[in-house]
């Protein structure tokens, strides 16, 4: 996949996508940068926003919508979008604009360089397909790398080739890692550091834990998990959908059986540098931590939140702070808790539109946070529920095993691997096994004014 950023200095307005003489390339470029997950660039500071998975799906129907009303009439309204990105929703109109004078544009050398933007990633699966099935499905279409390989992979990609000097510091990373030195990468600009280290940090990451140069303590004891000497047999997987919420890719020991570890790659510039926070959702409790669950415990826990809709997921949590963890409840909520049934309903008709104003109870907790953006009441106690959850959690820690918890879910077969911009070089440090390395955090990205874009995670960081 090929993808190049078209910029000019204007405004990416909504009515620029759908002027009338241009309807049969503008819309469709902007899609394709959504599919392709290519950076827009914010007018005012310059700062790269990547699309957030599933952004071309869920945009596509109203991209087409528009197209098909303005070629019906060219004077019909257009929708005002919002784009969901690696940094939070933006507004179209923050982002700069294509340059729209011709359809070529001006091409700029920004590629996306994450497996799927350079063409190394699996097919496409669809949502309801299995872990085991995708595994196997990459294996029989060759889309599996062998870790011998890998470095063979980055250093012969012809989409790198076109990223200018951001491709060129690619591969000479790589050839660090490979020759058994921690890639120099003081000489480039803060940007480019933070693109190599979370966006190729994907899979330079994985060639430093192959040869050797990644900080990894528990390595002996994780190739003898494997029953290895080596990674040079094992055959990486990068999905081409985003259907797990835990892992960058898949890392199969043995294809025979399909013994295969989940690898979790985040990056960053410092060295506290973390990444996105995998869902609680995406957590598969096994059966035998489900015969576990005591009322109270951390699998209840996940469990409960597992069984909510998002919307719901904030309220409950107090809940059920305020049944087995009464003394970290915070003072405004003790007075109106639990949030029975038919509190619950009234608030999510509120935030669907469809109820009346919130009992003035609710006051002292809608007036706790400064909420900037346009949201019904419903979805501002939404907002603060869900932030005053999480705080808790990681200030008070009320739930004792619940870092063990999680990190016992994710267990011998997950590995994490940290892609950092240290003192000028690219590091990666290798945790394994999560629990007993890993910290874990309760996180949110809640939103008064879109209270279902985003359920309870967790990060896990050393």
């Amino acid at each position: 996949m090929r993808a190049f950023e078209l910029l000019t200095e204007a405004k990416l307005q909504p009515g620029e996508l759908f002027v009338p003489k241009h309807l049969d390339w503008r819309p469709q470029a902007f899609l394709q940068k959504l599919k392709d997950r290519t950076p827009f660039v914010q007018k005012i500071g310059g700062e790269e926003f990547i699309p957030a998975p599933g952004e071309y799906k869920r945009l596509k129907p109203e991209v087409e919508a528009a197209v098909k009303a303005r070629l019906e009439n060219p004077s019909a309204s257009v929708p005002s979008f919002i784009i969901k990105t690696d940094k939070g929703d933006i507004p179209l109109s923050q982002f700069e604009k294509a340059d729209l004078q011709t359809s070529k544009g001006q091409a700029t050398t920004t590629v996306n360089v994450q497996p799927i933007g350079i063409g190394v990633a699996a097919d496409a699966v669809d949502k309801d397909v299995d872990v085991e099935t995708e595994i196997k499905q990459a294996i029989a279409n060759n889309k599996a790398i062998q870790g011998a390989n890998l470095h063979k992979i980055i250093l012969d990609n012809q989409i790198l080739d076109q990223a200018g000097p951001l491709g060129v510091a690619i591969k000479k990373a790589t050839s660090d890692i490979v020759a058994g030195q921690s890639p120099i990468v003081k000489t480039y600009d803060k940007k480019t550091q933070s693109v190599i280290a979370i966006d190729a940090g994907e899979y330079l990451g994985i060639l430093q834990m192959v040869h050797n140069t990644a900080n990894f303590p528990k390595k002996d004891a994780f190739m003898k998990f494997l029953e290895t000497n080596n990674l040079d047999n094992m055959m990486v997987i990068f999905p081409g959908s985003q259907n797990s919420q835990l892992q960058d890719s898949y890392g199969v020991q043995n294809t025979a059986t399909g013994h295969s570890i989940m690898i979790s790659s985040k990056g960053g510039v410092g060295s506290t540098a973390v990444g996105a926070a995998p869902a609680l959702s995406g957590l598969k409790v096994p059966d035998s931590l489900v015969k576990k669950r005591k009322p109270g415990n951390g699998i209840d826990f996940i469990l409960t939140m597992q069984g909510l809709s998002v919307k719901q997921q904030p309220f409950a949590g107090m809940n059920f702070l305020h049944r087995f963890y009464p003394d970290s409840v915070p003072d405004m909520y003790k007075k109106i808790l639990p949030f029975t049934f038919e509190d619950m309903q009234i608030i999510l008709d509120n935030i669907s539109g469809k109820g009346g104003n919130l009992p003035a109870k609710y006051n002292k907790i809608l007036q706790s946070r400064n909420v900037k953006a346009r949201a019904r009441a419903g979805g501002i106690l939404f907002y603060a529920t869900a932030k005053d959850l999480v705080e808790v959690f990681n200030n008070l820690q009320p739930v004792p095993d619940f870092r063990q918890t999680v990190l016992e879910i994710l267990d011998m077969n997950f590995v994490q691997i940290f892609s950092r911009v240290v003192g000028g070089n690219l590091n990666a440090d290798v945790l394994w096994p999560g629990k007993v390395d890993g910290n874990v955090l309760l996180w949110t990205k809640a939103e008064a004014a879109n209270p279902s874009s985003a359920g309870f995670s967790f990060k896990v960081v050393d």
